[in-house]
This record gives C-alpha cells, sequence and structure tokens, in this order.
C-alpha cells in the first residue's frame, strides 16, 4: 500500500452512520405512500433518485413530492427532515482520522446525495468543532452536481478527470458492494467498509497510518 497517494471516501455507511428506517418512517409520518420502494441502502428510486442525480432541484422535488403524497402543505423543512433520518451521526474519532489523513494524503468524498443532505452538511452542525464538511476534504464529488451517481462508471470518470487521481494509487472506501465492483474494475484498491467498525484499524492494518 505504499503507492497509496489519495484516500477516496463514501459519505454515508462509512462516515456517516446510517438508518434507513427512521428516513422511512418520517417520511410516511408525512404521508408519502409506498416510500420502501423508492429508498435503498445504496441507491435511491424515482424522484429520489432524479434528487441525487441532479436532474430535478429542490423546489421542483418538493412539489412533485407533494403531488405524490397528495398534500399540497407539506413543508420543504419536514421533508428535508426526512432526508436527514437517514442519518445517525459521526462517530467523533473519525473527524480526527479525516484530519491526520490529510497530513499525508489528498482525501476526498465520493457521496450519492441531495441538496436537502448538503444544506444541513454545509453548516457547523456538520462537526462537533463547528465545520462543515468541506473543512475535512480536499475535495467533495457530489452526485447531484456531477450529474449521475454511483455505481454507474461516469461519475468515477468525472471524479478521475477532475483531480488527476491515478486509480492505483487510491484507495476507495464504500459501503456498497456495487460501488467496490466497479472502483476495482477500473483500477482502485477499495474495501468494503462496515459502518459500525473503527475505520482507523482499516488504514493502520495496511501500514496507511
Amino acid at each position: 500500500m505504499s503507492q497509496i497517494k489519495n484516500i477516496l471516501f463514501d459519505l454515508g455507511g462509512v462516515i456517516v452512520t446510517l438508518n434507513k428506517q427512521e428516513a422511512l418512517d418520517r417520511f410516511t409520518a408525512i404521508g408519502f405512500p409506498n416510500i420502501e420502494e423508492y429508498l435503498g441502502e445504496f441507491r435511491q428510486e424515482g424522484i429520489f433518485l432524479e434528487y441525487e442525480e441532479g436532474k430535478i432541484d429542490p423546489e421542483n422535488f418538493y412539489k412533485e413530492f407533494r403531488r405524490l403524497a397528495g398534500n399540497e402543505n407539506i413543508s420543504a423543512e419536514d421533508i428535508d427532515h426526512g432526508w436527514l433520518g437517514f442519518l445517525v451521526g459521526i462517530p467523533p474519532y473519525k473527524f480526527e482520522l479525516l484530519k491526520e489523513l490529510r497530513k499525508k494524503y489528498n482525501v476526498y468524498l465520493l457521496s450519492n446525495t441531495n441538496p436537502s443532505v448538503l444544506k444541513w452538511a454545509s453548516t457547523k452542525d456538520f462537526s462537533p468543532e463547528g465545520l462543515p464538511i468541506q473543512a475535512y476534504f480536499d475535495k467533495c464529488y457530489l452526485s447531484f452536481e456531477i450529474g449521475c451517481a454511483k455505481p454507474d462508471r461516469e461519475i468515477f470518470d468525472f471524479i478521475i478527470a477532475d483531480s488527476g487521481m491515478v486509480p492505483s494509487e487510491t484507495l476507495f472506501l464504500d459501503d456498497g458492494k456495487a460501488n467496490i465492483e466497479i472502483g476495482s474494475e477500473l483500477g482502485f484498491e477499495t474495501y468494503q467498509a462496515n459502518q459500525t467498525e473503527d475505520l482507523r484499524k482499516v488504514f493502520t492494518d495496511r501500514g496507511l497510518l
């Protein structure tokens, strides 16, 4: 692993602990029907996927959400609150780990996410230090800004071209099997993470810390 120069992190399930059921419960509570058909562990469907791929902006997502729910009075705040149900929190050591890794490596984020989540992550509420997500990475690559989502090869081609990273010099951590598989095909060093494990061990075991 001595050739590693870059670390590429997924957000949900790797940095942020996820609770899909809480998001399902919140969306159900505000009247969205059959929400389980739209929300997956690693990738969404329908308007939820369109939102994460940047094919629909927040106002039109809210509008379509209300139409499907049959309730024009659902607030944007309540819809955003549903999305944030996914996010349980971030173990404090991970903030320190990211800062430590940045002393030696280029540290990037590659996340399937949307404006509702980024709105929260870009505030002081993201971290105990009162710093936004952008303070912990050299660059954040977000599906809705790029216009496609993992595991589509297009999003990987984009970040390689934009950052200049060499896949064989990059360790890619993700919790999704399909995402890890395409990463391996493209030549990345990969690790399929589990949100309950201590990521420090992943790096020490590889001699990267």
